[in-house]
């Protein structure tokens, strides 16, 4: 059983092109189907697996076994990249293939951020040091 939405998700995206560049994309998404993010969890309410990809968060397909719901999910997957891409849409790129800066903006309460600064200052390590350890747990 299949649950759809049309919502592709964010982030860089590969474009998709009519004629023949379009469909050499259209093979290549297809081949990359693998380095998208998939995670298969139980659901306890719908008392079966439930297959999820994170660039398409709207998307899901629940099943009896985990292997049966991540070809499900994967097929899913499979056949929305090429519709999307038939119809000329924008494809979310894979999160394995997007780039990352390696920094990003936390805005939490001033009094946790003094906690944070005394306790990086009495282990003599800089904040971001001390927040990067913290997420890394």
């Amino acid at each position: 059983m299949s649950q759809q939405s049309e919502r592709a998700g964010k982030g860089k995206v590969l474009s998709g092109k009519a004629g023949r560049a379009g469909d050499l994309k259209t093979q290549e998404n297809r081949l990359n189907v693998d380095r998208y993010a998939f995670r298969i969890f139980w659901s306890a309410e719908d008392r079966q697996y439930v297959g999820a990809c994170a660039e398409f968060p709207s998307l899901s397909h629940l099943d009896s076994s985990p292997a049966k719901a991540l070809k499900g999910i994967r097929d899913l997957i499979e056949s929305v990249i090429l519709e999307l891409t038939e119809q000329g849409n924008e494809v979310p790129a894979p999160i394995s293939e997007r780039p990352y800066s390696g920094a990003f903006k936390v805005r939490v309460p001033p009094l946790l951020h003094r906690r944070l600064v005394i306790e990086a200052a009495e282990q003599g390590v800089s904040l971001n040091r001390l927040v990067s350890a913290k997420l890394a747990v």
